[in-house]
Order: C-alpha cells, then structure tokens, then sequence
C-alpha cells in the first residue's frame, strides 16, 4: 500500500472513531441536545484539520527534501568477550539499510536528516552465546523522515551469525558475502531489496517472507543450492544454466562444488517479481 494511502487510512479510521463515540454519547443520553446541534454544525472542522495534517507533513517534506544538513552518529556494538557466536535482531523502518562485514569491532552509522530517535540498542549473553538488538521507532507520518534516514550496520566477521531482519516500507542491501553467517530470518514489507550470499563450508538456512515488488538474491557459485518458492504465482528470472526447476517448483544448481557450501532459501510473501543470479566469487559490487 502507497504511504500516502496509509496516512489517509488512519485519519479515515480516527474520524470514524471520533463518530462512533460521539453517536453512542448520543444514544446513551450522555450527550444533550445543545451539544449535539452544536457538534452537527461544526463537523467540517475535522475535514480542515485532516487536511491541515496533509498539509504539513508535505510540507515538511519539500524542506527536507531542499536540506543539507545529515547528522550522522555511530554506535559501538562491541561484542561481549567469550561470546564464541552472535544471534542478531534488526527492526527498521522507512528509509536504507545497509548491512556488511567489518574487521574490528561491530557498529551502527546512522545518517537522519532532521529530528530523529536515537535507535534502542540492547545486548545479553547466555553461555557462550551473544544476543544484539537493534530497532527504531515508526513515525505516524514518515513522508519526509524516510527521505534522509540511512542506516549502516558493520558486523565483525570474527563470530558465526544468526541474522534476523524485521522491514517496514525500507529498501535494503545486505551483503554476506564476507560474514559467516548460518541462518538468516528476513520479514520484509514493501521497498527494494538485494541479498548477496556468498560461499561457506557450513550450510547456510534462509527463511525469506516479502511483500516486495522487487527482490533480488545473488547466489555464489559452484556452491549446492535450492531455492522453495512458497507462492506459485510469483515471476522468477534466474539463469536457465546455473539453476534448473524441478517438478516440486524448487529451483536447484546444476553443479556443485563441496567447498563452496550448502545454501537453502524458503521463500513467501506476496511477492511480485523475483530475480535470482548466480555471482562469481571474485565479482564485487559497491553501492
């Protein structure tokens, strides 16, 4: 859904309550009659301020679209010692994300224009095993916050990875080739999104839900994979040489190499066209 349409959604939806409550007021006798021809007569002030809300968030969105000024901050996700793996938990909403490796310690660059939350960074360890969460807050009105927030999450490459990604209406890179990560968890509602995997020796699990009409997953080759297409009617480009359909609908490479590792993606969700491709492992991309 357009965010526009959202926005006028939850003004329809307050309207219809202020009514609701106003007519059962009305009905219980809670309500005089005063009150009640006074209220028939200035119902149109809801019509101004809806309109008056409309108004504003556009226009805030003009100014921030002519602004210059990006406050940037980094947060230090340092992992806590003797952690031997880490489980990481992502909520993001309106605007970039871009996730990769890093050679030191693990941090968070945000990039907002304008007045922004600081995000809600929370770590524990169980035994040997290291948890981190990080989540923002959802504006009401977000037309002119998304237009400027960037986030970009550096994990160190040290620690096996459990990744967990939860999207809302957020364009999103994430780049594995260089993170040793096993599992992956992604919910993802409308925007763009890119995956790149690259090879493993451990087999690598993918659980992907999207809402996305544009959804690309590049795959390392040589390596063993299968692709679970979990909606029928979703368009699929892939290489016709390097991935074959078999007659379940999954989609398997052709040849494999040991050394390049196991990748199982499980893909569902609404989504609309779906590309896959196969990558060498020396190909780079930089966005």
């Amino acid at each position: 859904m357009h965010p526009l349409t959202k926005r006028i959604g939850l003004l329809v939806s307050l309207f219809c309550l202020a009514i609701g409550l106003f007519l059962l007021g009305y009905n219980l006798s809670l309500i005089t009659e005063d009150a009640t021809a006074v209220a028939l007569n200035l119902w149109p002030v809801l019509l101004v301020v809806a309109g008056i809300m409309l108004v504003v968030d556009s226009t805030k969105k003009r100014m921030f679209t002519r602004s210059t000024g990006i406050e940037t901050r980094e947060h230090t996700l340092a992992a806590p010692s003797g952690a031997r793996e880490l489980s990481c938990s992502v909520q993001f909403s309106y605007g970039r994300l871009f996730i990769g490796g890093t050679e030191g310690a693990s941090y968070l660059r945000t990039e907002q224009v304008g007045a922004a939350s600081v995000p809600a960074i929370s770590s524990e360890v169980m035994g040997s095993a290291a948890s981190l969460s990080i989540a923002m807050s959802q504006p009401i009105f977000p037309a002119h916050f998304q237009l400027r927030n960037t986030w970009r999450l550096a994990l160190e490459r040290s620690l096996p990875l459990r990744l967990a990604l939860d999207l809302h209406e957020a364009s999103l890179f994430l780049d594995l080739r260089d993170l040793p990560v096993d599992s992956l968890e992604m919910r993802a509602d409308t925007g763009r999104q890119e995956i790149f995997f690259g090879r493993r020796p451990r087999k690598v699990t993918a659980r992907l839900y999207s809402s996305s009409g544009d959804l690309t997953i590049v795959l390392p080759a040589r390596a063993f994979i299968r692709v679970r297409l979990l909606n029928p009617f979703c368009r699929v480009d892939y290489p016709q040489g390097d991935l074959e359909k078999r007659e379940d609908g999954s989609l398997v490479s052709t040849a494999a190499d040991e050394s390049a590792g196991n990748i199982d993606i499980e893909l569902d969700g609404p989504i609309k066209n779906l590309v896959l491709d196969v990558d060498e492992p020396a190909a780079a991309r930089e966005t």
